[in-house]
């Protein structure tokens, strides 16, 4: 930059210098008359042009400080060259300016020196376009007012709409730099004009260099507003939005997005770069249009949801305090700086984020949790909004472990159940529209007692009598249920009381029931003690000696209260309520089943029964609680993993039910391991119905089965190579491209698993081959939606790369990890290019040259490789130039890694190379196919490359090195097996050999 600099001033000085010494000598080469008495005339300001506009530039490009004064300076030069000579005169200024302006055309990018002649220009157009509005202001003559800078920024834009076609990037970037700086001080402009800008700028914004199009977008966002509006190509507006879109420089689309106009049409368009995979982008999302936004208000519920949820939950901290900064200055300050003001324009009772948003607001503004106040009159007069906020601000302060600000929030146990109670109360009396708003402030209030401290005995048992009766109620909703299960866990003195508190609970529930059974059938109902509805819980073991007896309560039923029993719809959502107080309890419970005495009967007079019902919600119900009460017991898990794999395959259940009873199986899997899950039925069975439900057409089923051996693999309670393959290929699969549940669970399993634990690469590195041969064969099959096979297999290679491996920097784990592993997948690659078909073997010739091969393969492999690569050309060589030259460029890679030939080998060298057996009864058992032998005999004759005498010998004879170390180990092996007596093995050996020669000869 600094060499940019001085050849700029050396340039400009040079002309400078030179003109002005043309321009002094100028006059004094006039020859006067002796004795003459009039003085040398004045030079003009034409004349002085090329000395004076040369100068100012040169003060210009120092410092942006004295941009002014010069521009005034430049401006009264122009007016005097425009009085002296007319249009003459402004036409000598003009192209003065312009050889001035050429210099810093060709500079390169971010050159100071350039930019601060830049923005001196457009400081000149601003400065002289203001002159003339002023004189014409003066001179009642708007016609006039604008004919100077209005001819000068015609003639400049023509100049500039000329560099923006050229073939050097840095004038196009700068023409496009001067113009968007222009443009704003431009005033009324021609139509010709227009057009030709707005033409060159639509060109400009496809150039190939990002740099052009950022300044070409810059500059055509300043045409916004001059067209009608419409959807065709030409449409400003509708470009920015293409390219804020679908640009591949995140600079481009940066820049379309901070200058695009907002409106009702873009305002989508804008919010979805939140989602930009740039986050410095996503970041100026929040930062700059949306702070800059007038009103919030003009984006609908869902699209101020939609941006506080793509902000907030950013994986990129910069975008996450950006959204914070956003709500707790700007958008708060549109509330007028009222949180419930600002609570009700987000819709808090269907939202999913303003739990997010209130609590990055308390962190971003620390400095007003002292001061917000919550009286007896704000709890009196409680609403949607004002509940959320408390309940947020309850959170916050526990979480930060506040309990001053807690305790002055918050009132004690006692009162809060008192207002509980209040609430509770309205909303049973509420009407039909009412009752959602008064549901969700209970809920609020049940939350904010799950934080509240019982060592209060009055107020804990104040709220234990409360949350019992509110069990009891008919119509409670499953979320307040939610909250009072929690609650008396929190209560209760210990688990196994919780668990007794919550039966006892359900049975009196259940009671209703039971009397319905009774009044229908007195007679009968005595003697079926099997029926499920019949059936009490018997309390007989709890510390309380307690039983609840039906048959006391059926006496004292009186005849004329039996039309008053609950009709069938009554009794199967009681059910239904006892079935999800159930489910709560057992998500809090953890004491196994042998220690608690109490779920067994809770298991078989509630849960099996609901799984023999004919509804949907009672069988999902029994369901989950089943397999919440096998995950406290191994036993009965391992008796009822049958009836769970046969749930997933049953054909009269829903979907909801198969994802379920899948579910299930993976928790007790984790939960117990395969092993011990294994006991009644087998191993192989468990795996082989896993493996059908990544078959499954339902996208959940596959997400779900892929999630859960995702997470067994991991736990290494699972390592299977059929069931690893299949993963993969899902992970590329073209049908599970819009299922990003699965996509995103592979994409993170797959960098762990192999990165984890190099034996899982050894695994992969095993399988590669066949897994790339079935990707090809689907690329061929469908394009779309897909990878190119070089792509697939680069990531195939980066998961197999055993320098990635955790710990392969450390020594306690080096000798552990084959660092020559990816050798192993190019020998079984180049196997493969003799057996598959035309259109598969096309590919691999690329693939194999991304394999890293070096020093770590070891000699052993780098010769396997030498042999299968030299009988390739011979026995199935390729006919595509460009397969040759990645086969040539392998072969001298691997030559390049041998030293001169060395001497004779020992044994234990010997015994080394014997490992090449494999791959010579490879090359001994391979029959070209069909397809093969024609294609060589219709093949061309190709030109062999010409080489140097010297290294053609060298190359030959670390070849011919080898097939002697390989004969020698074929040959010591025939002579063992003809000395044990062998005959008939030792000439079978011997025609190998004889076969191998000959082999030799045509490899060479």
């Amino acid at each position: 930059m600094a060499k940019a600099k001085k050849a700029s001033q050396a340039a400009t000085s040079t002309s400078t210098s030179a003109d002005s010494s043309a321009g002094n000598n100028a006059p004094n080469s006039r020859s006067t008359p002796k004795g003459a008495s009039s003085k040398p005339k004045k030079p003009t300001a034409i004349d002085t042009l090329r000395t004076v506009v040369p100068s100012i530039f040169q003060e210009s490009q120092k410092t942006v400080a004295n941009h002014r004064k010069n521009s005034i300076m430049l401006r009264k030069i122009q007016e005097q060259c425009a009085e002296i000579a007319g249009e003459q005169g402004e036409e000598a200024f003009n192209k003065e300016f312009i050889r001035n302006l050429n210099v810093v055309l060709a500079v390169k990018k971010k050159d100071p020196v350039a930019d601060r002649v830049i923005q001196f220009v457009s400081t000149f157009i601003l400065c002289t376009r203001e002159k003339d509005i002023v004189v014409g202001t003066e001179t009642e003559d708007e016609e006039g007012s604008e004919g100077i800078s209005s001819r000068f920024v015609e003639y400049l834009m023509h100049h500039l709409l000329k560099g923006v076609r050229v073939k050097e990037k840095l004038v196009r970037l700068r023409c496009c730099q001067l113009i968007a700086l222009s443009t704003n001080s431009l005033g009324a402009m021609d139509d010709d004009l227009y057009t030709q800008l707005k033409s060159s700028l639509m060109e400009r914004v496809k150039d190939k260099e990002s740099a052009v199009r950022v300044q070409a977008v810059f500059a055509l966002s300043k045409l916004q507003g001059e067209e009608e509006s419409g959807d065709n190509e030409d449409n400003v507006v509708q470009k920015l939005v293409d390219m804020m879109q679908h640009d591949m420089s995140s600079e481009v689309r940066r820049s379309a997005l901070f200058n695009i106009e907002q409106s009702k049409e873009t305002l989508p368009f804008i919010l979805e770069r939140a989602r930009d995979i740039d986050p410095y982008n996503r970041r100026s999302v929040f930062a700059k249009p949306m702070d800059e936004l007038s009103d919030f208000r003009k984006l609908s519920i869902g699209e101020r949801e939609r941006l506080l949820r793509y902000g907030l939950s950013d994986r990129d901290e910069g975008v996450k305090k950006a959204c914070a900064k956003m709500v707790a200055t700007k958008w708060i300050q549109q509330a007028d700086d009222n949180l419930i003001e600002f609570l009700q324009r987000l819709d808090v009772m269907s939202s999913d984020v303003a739990d997010d948003v209130l609590r990055a607001f308390f962190d971003y503004r620390a400095d007003i949790i002292g001061n917000l106040t919550f009286d007896d009159v704000f709890w009196f007069n409680l609403t949607v909004e004002s509940a959320l906020l408390v309940r947020a601000y309850a959170e916050f302060c526990r979480s930060k472990d506040d309990d001053i600000q807690f305790e002055k929030a918050v009132p004690e146990v006692t009162r809060h159940a008192f207002y509980i109670q209040k609430y509770s109360n309205m909303m049973q009396e509420a009407e039909e529209e009412n009752r959602p708003e008064a549901e969700f402030i209970v809920t609020q209030l049940l939350m904010i007692a799950k934080l509240l401290d019982y060592a209060d005995e009055n107020g804990r048992r104040k709220m234990f009598n409360l949350l019992r009766e509110m069990l009891m109620l008919d119509d409670i909703p499953d979320k307040h249920l939610d909250c009072i299960v929690e609650t008396m866990g929190k209560i209760s003195l210990n688990e196994k009381d919780f668990t007794r508190i919550v039966i006892e609970i359900i049975s009196d529930i259940r009671t209703s029931i039971d009397e319905q059974e009774y009044l229908r059938n007195p007679e009968g109902s005595d003697d079926d003690d099997d029926s499920p509805d019949d059936q009490t819980l018997d309390m007989a073991d709890t510390p309380r000696k307690r039983k609840r007896s039906i048959s006391r309560r059926r006496s004292s039923v009186a005849a004329e209260d039996i039309g008053k029993a609950p009709s069938e719809m009554e009794a199967t959502l009681i059910r239904i309520r006892c079935l999800t107080i159930t489910k709560f309890m057992l998500e809090r419970s953890e004491e196994p089943l042998t220690e608690n005495s109490y779920m067994y009967g809770l298991l078989n007079e509630l849960v099996i029964p609901a799984l023999a019902r004919h509804e949907e919600v009672m069988q999902q119900l029994g369901l989950q609680c089943l397999g919440l009460i096998c995950a406290l017991d191994q036993a009965l898990a391992q008796g009822n993993m049958e009836l769970f794999l046969t749930c997933i395959f049953a054909d009269n259940a829903n979907d909801t039910l198969h994802a379920l009873s899948l579910k299930i199986v993976f928790d007790l899997l984790l939960t117990f391991g395969m092993k011990n899950m294994a006991a009644n039925i087998t191993e192989d069975r468990i795996i082989t119905d896993l493996s059908k439900v990544l078959e499954s057409t339902t996208p959940e089923l596959q997400a779900i089965a892929a999630e859960g051996l995702a997470k067994l693999m991991l736990t290494k309670l699972l390592k299977n190579a059929q069931i690893l393959r299949t993963l993969i290929t899902m992970y590329f699969d073209p049908e599970t491209a819009n299922n990003n549940h699965l996509r995103q669970c592979l994409s993170y399993f797959m960098q762990v698993y192999f990165h984890s634990a190099h034996e899982n690469q050894v695994i992969l590195s095993e399988i590669f081959v066949p897994i790339l041969v079935h990707l090809i064969q689907l690329y061929q099959d469908s394009k779309t939606n897909m990878p190119t096979p070089t792509i697939m297999a680069q990531q195939l290679l980066e998961w197999c790369e055993p320098r990635r491996v955790l710990g392969a920097d450390t020594e306690n784990d080096i000798n552990n990890i084959d660092f020559g592993l990816p050798a192993d997948i190019a020998i079984n690659l180049v196997k493969a290019m003799f057996t598959e078909s035309l259109e598969t073997r096309k590919f691999l010739p690329g693939i194999l040259f991304k394999i890293r091969l070096d020093a770590d393969a070891g000699e052993i492999r780098l010769k396997k490789l030498t042999l299968l690569l030299g009988n390739l050309k011979h026995k199935r060589p390729f006919q595509e130039l460009s397969a040759k030259k990645y086969i040539q460029s392998i072969e001298k890679n691997i030559l390049k890694m041998f030293d001169d030939a060395p001497e004779a080998l020992d044994d234990d060298e010997l015994n080394k190379l014997a490992e090449l057996t494999e791959e010579v009864s490879f090359l001994d058992g391979f029959e070209p196919p069909e397809d093969s032998i024609e294609e060589v005999i219709k093949a061309p004759p190709v030109l062999r490359e010409r080489r140097k005498k010297a290294s053609k010998a060298q190359a030959s004879a670390k070849l011919a090195k080898i097939m002697e170390d390989i004969d020698a180990i074929l040959q010591s092996d025939s002579d063992k097996e003809t000395a044990e007596g062998d005959d008939s093995a030792g000439s079978d050996s011997d025609a190998n050999i004889v076969e191998d020669d000959e082999d030799d000869d045509d490899f060479e």
